[in-house]
């Protein structure tokens, strides 16, 4: 098989095309959660406020409630006595007082913060004024009750949270296709909406492919020439992290029959939405994954894209189950006969098979094959597999942030060593050709955030990596980037809030 090379632009419309074909199918499946465990989950409808709030008006500072017409008139020179009612705090009882003044005594409640305010019993007059604790004087307190002394006028406007005041009733709180952010969590819960409908997690199937990795150990006197298998592991967390759910399901080794009877056997009994496999390709002759592809009968959307790291990738949709469309051929059972009765899992050894979960509606299951390399594998997740699956959970398109590029001291003098140019060189090269992707550091100062690029920016290292927290972009077309120019940063989770 032997396909174009897509721009990265084109490659991202492609895969978000058909993510979006996909998405209304995928969102008949409803998933409704209890508050507590939506956050990371998807919204499927918009959900608007079912009441205004606070629901009463209640007291923002703590003080005596009072009739602001009984008291406004007071001064030093003329102040005005009040007789303590009662006491109200957050969550009690409203109480009924008579306004009547007795004695040249004003009725008054001590008052909490969070409390609604009393009621009067007859006239048409109402609590609607706090004197503030600091402006009562206590001038007795025993069998008449507490008698206090205020010498200024109350507090009329500030002292009350005024019921609607936050929320109105029909108020857009989330829009369809919205994370759940803890933040919505807060504003659901104070407006009393206890469950919410979300869409259900995409599924992701993780296997690593490669004669070279250590859990594909046939001959144990290889052992010394194995590498251990970082990509499976890393791709798994990736997807967790984004709020989906991932199985890694192991390693296999780079054989095409192999390869085509695991999925024939995942796409059967296991339900995946989304398969990842990393490695098992070829650039120029027919690879392991791509013959796969073909045998199961699936139809491959995307070869290569011009991006760096990581160039070398496919993204095919493959057979439903039940379509009658998935092909079986005589290499059906080479898998079972090289691994014994259990098929389930690649590592039968190493780990038991997941179990299948229940099944939701079924969409056509898409596969990205991405590169080997660990760090060309981080780069195409987060740039090609990460959009597909926020396009298939009705997410919107993420928007990169801006940031100034800086070189430190350090990684100038690196640079200067190593002939690659300081400060007034280009800090990071672009291409004619490619979009290039770099990992990077991003940091916040006092006049703003910078992205400083490592030291090292080499792709077949892991420790550059681990340092990083988000990836700088330089499309297609551009020269490069200097010291102090904005440059697109993505961090390396794709946010959700």
């Amino acid at each position: 098989m032997y396909y174009n090379v897509a721009s990265f632009e084109d490659a991202r419309k492609i895969i978000n095309d058909i993510a979006v074909e996909r998405a209304a199918l995928f969102a008949q499946d409803e998933d409704v959660r209890p508050l507590d465990e939506v956050v990371g989950r998807t919204v499927r409808e918009n959900l608007d406020s079912p009441i205004s709030t606070p629901t009463f008006d209640s007291v923002a500072i703590e003080g005596y409630a009072v009739i602001a017409s009984q008291v406004s008139y007071a001064t030093p020179q003329r102040p005005v006595r009040l007789r303590v009612m009662g006491i109200m705090t957050a969550g009690d009882r409203v109480l009924e007082i008579d306004d009547t003044i007795y004695d040249g005594m004003v009725s008054c409640v001590e008052v909490k913060i969070g409390a609604a305010f009393p009621t009067v019993k007859s006239s048409g007059q109402a609590f609607d004024a706090i004197v503030p604790r600091e402006h009562a004087t206590v001038v007795a307190e025993g069998g008449s009750g507490r008698i206090l002394q205020v010498d200024r006028m109350p507090l009329t406007s500030w002292h009350k949270r005024i019921a609607g005041s936050d929320f109105r009733e029909g108020d857009r709180i989330l829009d369809r296709g919205t994370s759940i952010a803890p933040k919505y969590v807060l504003a659901l819960a104070s407006v009393g909406v206890q469950q919410v409908s979300v869409t259900r997690q995409v599924r992701v199937g993780i296997v690593s492919i490669g004669s070279e990795l250590m859990s594909t150990i046939v001959d144990q006197h290889s052992l010394r020439y194995k590498i251990p298998d970082a990509n499976g592991p890393y791709l798994t967390a990736a997807v967790r992290e984004t709020g989906e759910d991932a199985v890694y399901l192991g390693s296999l080794p780079d054989n095409a029959d192999v390869v085509t009877a695991f999925l024939r056997d995942k796409l059967e009994n296991d339900h995946f939405d989304v398969f990842i496999t990393t490695g098992g390709l070829a650039t120029t002759t027919p690879d392991c994954v791509g013959t796969a592809i073909q045998n199961l009968g699936g139809n491959v959307h995307l070869q290569n894209v011009a991006i760096q790291p990581g160039g070398s990738l496919l993204f095919a949709s493959l057979p439903e189950s039940d379509s009658g469309l998935l092909k079986h051929s005589p290499s059906s059972n080479y898998y079972g006969s090289i691994h014994g009765s259990n098929k389930s899992s690649p590592n039968s050894w190493s780990q038991s098979p997941p179990k299948p979960k229940a099944r939701g509606t079924q969409i056509q299951p898409s596969i990205f094959a991405l590169p080997g390399s660990p760090i060309a594998s981080a780069c195409c997740f987060r740039f090609l597999v990460t959009p597909y699956i926020r396009a298939l959970i009705g997410m919107q398109p993420e928007q990169a942030i801006l940031a100034k590029v800086a070189i430190t001291n350090a990684t100038a003098n690196y640079r200067q060593d190593h002939s690659m140019g300081g400060q007034d060189e280009l800090v990071v090269d672009g291409s004619n050709d490619y979009d290039i992707f770099r990992h990077a550091v991003l940091k916040s100062h006092y006049d703003g955030v910078s992205v400083e690029i490592a030291k090292e920016t080499t792709m077949s290292k892991a420790s550059p990596f681990a340092s990083s927290n988000c990836w700088l972009h330089v499309p297609r077309g551009h020269v490069g980037i200097q010291h102090g120019e904005a440059a697109s940063i993505f961090p390396f989770c794709s946010p959700k809030s």
